[in-house]
């Protein structure tokens, strides 16, 4: 029998759970996955596949239809690490830490047809966050939410509000369903996406010198947690489209129904087809789920509402996603004739940022050096050497390591063991 403190105390920790979860809520909107699996769709069979056959000529068509899976999962790959259950610092040095380098390293160490197919979807990635970033969802949040403008200007970036970041991207997931240009079939092609995990531990490992099983605790286990929220992001998308865009909807596709738009998928009929290897959300997380049903969207839980894009939003959304199309072909053309070169660009801000500009580059930079560090920089390149020590080449810059003084000193005495010569206080 359960005394009055200790219900009062098990309530209490109920309501932590939820402020929490509500604080972090906006993750489970995903990244915008269908947007990166829209532009591999576009692009697959005029440019993708024919770069694959050009390698691959005996490919089969059964062959192309399993490396589609693979192009998917690359398309997604960078974002593996923002999903519940995966490793921030994976995600956080694939989006500003040597990033073109690091779909180079995939597309040069893919060894067969699938590996391929999972290295150009990486690249697509690469394309759409550049641009979609930077022309649609940094200029578009202000417009959604003016709190924003009147605090950070006409363009806010993942790092000064992940929410509306998060929040507004999937309002781009929304208007790809609303588009109609996802039949069932094609959600369910997409959630059995592949990874080519040996591919990406060979190219994690080259460009960072680290091991992903050094940030995974079960990598596998992390695919497939990855998959299943990707597996609840797709039908929330399509009910939301629904309930937005019906009437443009049904005009877009006479006869068409709620039932029949609304994608559904029972966690009995996943694991049938994909497994139960994947990580379940917590008792704790299971209460919050109820409560957020159950209570209005006030205080912190205002974080969980998200408005669609208005008309002009939406054309900054197509705008840079036909820039996207246009610059993952000319790539795709550079594969083919081996004469690819990718910029080291901020995803979030899509440009190659300055040193001490981002507070979240700043910290996937010192946690890098930390993980070297902590192998005595015996997978060091020099490469990799060249990129640490161009981006602290001036220490008097902004960064946002020195607000812990402690984590600085212990950084500079890192830069100093990976380059005895002295740090130029002034750079260039």
């Amino acid at each position: 029998m359960r005394t009055g403190n200790s219900l009062a105390k098990r309530a209490c920790e109920a309501l932590a759970i939820l402020y929490l979860f509500a604080a972090a809520a906006p993750s489970c909107f995903g990244c915008s996955v269908l947007a990166h699996e829209a532009l591999v769709d576009a692009l697959w069979d005029i440019k993708v596949k024919p770069v694959l056959l050009a390698r691959y000529p005996a490919a089969t068509a059964q062959d192309l239809q399993r490396a589609h899976g693979f192009a998917y999962g690359g398309a997604i790959i960078q974002d593996l690490g923002y999903y519940p259950h995966g490793s921030h610092l994976f995600s956080d040095l694939t989006h500003y830490v040597r990033t073109g380098d690091f779909v180079l390293a995939l597309i040069r160490q893919a060894h067969d047809l699938n590996e391929l197919a999972f290295a150009l979807g990486a690249l697509s990635h690469y394309s759409s966050d550049i641009d979609v970033h930077r022309l649609a969802t940094n200029p578009g949040e202000p417009m959604l939410y003016p709190k924003l403008m009147r605090k950070f200007g006409p363009a806010v970036t993942y790092e000064q509000n992940p929410a509306a970041h998060l929040k507004t991207e999937f309002g781009f997931d929304v208007l790809e369903v609303a588009k109609g240009n996802f039949a069932p079939q094609s959600y369910h092609d997409f959630i059995g996406f592949y990874v080519a995990e040996p591919l990406l531990a060979r190219a994690f490992l080259q460009n960072y010198g680290i091991n992903v099983s050094d940030i995974f605790p079960d990598f596998h286990r992390s695919v497939e947690s990855y998959r299943r929220a990707v597996s609840k992001t797709i039908p929330k998308a399509t009910r939301v489209a629904w309930a937005q865009r019906a009437k443009q909807i049904r005009k877009s596709e006479p006869g068409i129904t709620r039932r029949k738009f609304v994608y559904v998928m029972r966690r009995s009929s996943y694991e049938r087809e994909w497994g139960k290897q994947y990580d379940r959300p917590s008792a704790g997380e299971r209460v919050a789920a109820i409560f957020l049903k159950l209570l209005p969207p006030v205080g912190p839980l205002r974080t969980l509402r998200f408005k669609m894009p208005t008309p002009r939003v939406e054309k900054f959304f197509m705008q840079s996603f036909d820039l996207a199309a246009s610059q993952y072909r000319a790539q795709l053309d550079a594969v083919t004739t081996a004469t690819l070169q990718l910029s080291n660009y901020n995803y979030d801000l899509g440009e190659v940022a300055e040193p001490g500009k981002y507070r979240l580059a700043d910290r996937a930079y010192a946690n890098w050096v930390n993980l070297l560090a902590r192998k005595n920089y015996q997978t060091l390149t020099s490469p990799m050497k060249a990129s640490l020590l161009a981006y602290y080449r001036n220490v008097d810059l902004p960064f946002d390591t020195k607000r812990k003084p402690a984590e600085w000193n212990r950084l500079l005495m890192q830069l100093r063991e990976i380059n005895p010569q002295p740090i130029p206080a002034g750079g260039p």
